[in-house]
């Protein structure tokens, strides 16, 4: 999905698209008063329908650089490639399946944003209903039990310094405690030889 193919899905202004399907379903010659608008209503039509999507390539004006299309693909789009520091990490679970559901949208004159290509079917099972959250959990059954485990490391943690901090306090009140009655003892001595000087003065 390269710059030239989100270039060639134009639509001409003034020839609206038909929905084809349902009313809450995209469909070619939908508009949208903005990019943002067409990913909220993409998105939200993924989480009903039981998928979670994902940006995609941008094309933008050769004239003054600004953005005129997008692409929304299903997150299994395409293939993840192979991560030479994964095998010696962890294995993830695969996560894209070469799946080519989208929408394009693209910007025209009067402002609007178009879907000028919509893909329906998936490769792949979906949830219906699920959001982005639950379908991550599902394609990373163990991460959550991972999240809770480093949670509850990061609280034992979190108690032992608490724990470290108390017995420094503790040392460093002896040390100032042991410190002033040293301070003490010292002044006492001072303070008995210095008499002591004086008595024998006297004597003499």
């Amino acid at each position: 999905m390269d710059k030239e193919s989100l270039d060639n899905d134009i639509i001409p202004d003034g020839i609206p698209g038909l929905p084809m399907g349902p009313p809450d379903e995209p469909y070619v010659g939908q508009e949208f008063e903005s990019e943002a608008a067409a990913h909220a209503f993409y998105n939200t039509y993924a989480t009903r329908v039981g998928f979670v999507i994902r940006v995609s390539k941008l094309s933008c004006s050769r004239r003054d650089g600004t953005a005129i299309g997008r692409a929304l693909v299903c997150n299994k789009e395409g293939f993840r490639m192979p991560d030479k520091w994964e095998k010696i990490v962890r294995q993830r679970a695969e996560t894209r399946v070469g799946c080519r559901a989208m929408i394009l949208v693209r910007k025209v004159s009067s402002g609007k944003w178009v879907v000028t290509k919509f893909v329906k079917e998936h490769t792949h099972s979906l949830t219906p209903g699920k959001g982005r959250r639950d379908c991550i959990y599902e394609q990373y059954p163990n991460e959550h039990d991972k999240i809770r485990e480093l949670s509850h490391q990061l609280t034992i943690e979190k108690k032992r310094s608490a724990t470290y901090k108390r017995h420094l306090e503790l040392i460093f009140k002896h040390i100032e405690e042991h410190n002033e009655s040293l301070s003490k003892k010292i002044l006492h001595i001072v303070a008995g030889a210095g008499a002591g000087a004086g008595a024998a003065e006297i004597s003499s």
